[in-house]
């Protein structure tokens, strides 16, 4: 994890944060992920290995969905692809969690949609104008845009199907 010192930049408040660099996305992704306690929705075009394939990352997620059996991680992505052929660590953890993370793909009435965003507990948020881009915010207690993100994100995860390509293979 980065220094104390780049952490602290990201205090528990209700002022947006803004995100320029990747660096940021990641740190602010791994604090609000150990702060949640119980949902996170995560709606990304393919996981951006630079924010969701860190170790710090993947162990919160890891901590979140063994402290209740009510925790819920649902995840939308464009395409899983990348995802699965780079060898990317959160697929293990997928695999391992599956009573308390789910992976759908985006249904391709919604593929246009280019922005990205993460929601945690219905109030944190990070949220990205571009998919492919680190221009953004986050906030630590914004529950009237979590819940207007979290009613397209149901909506969305309605419309979806789980990745094939995600799911564990048992031979």
């Amino acid at each position: 994890m980065k220094s104390d010192n780049q952490i602290s930049k990201f205090k528990k408040n209700d002022a947006d944060i803004t995100l320029a660099h990747r660096d940021e996305v990641k740190i602010i992704n791994v604090v609000l992920t150990q702060q949640a306690t119980r949902n996170i929705d995560i709606l990304s075009k393919h996981l951006d290995p630079g924010v969701f394939d860190s170790l710090d990352f993947l162990d919160a997620v890891k901590q979140l969905s063994i402290s209740s059996r009510f925790t819920k991680i649902r995840i939308l992505v464009s395409d899983s692809d990348p995802i699965t052929k780079n060898g990317h660590r959160f697929i293990e953890l997928i695999h391992q969690l599956t009573s308390s993370i789910e992976v759908r793909k985006i249904s391709e009435e919604y593929k246009s949609y280019n922005e990205a965003f993460s929601l945690f507990d219905g109030k944190g948020v990070i949220y990205l104008r571009y998919a492919d881009r680190y221009d953004g915010f986050a906030n630590f207690d914004r529950p009237r845009l979590v819940t207007e993100l979290s009613n397209f994100f149901n909506e969305v995860w309605e419309h979806s199907t789980p990745d094939a390509n995600l799911r564990r293979l048992h031979i």
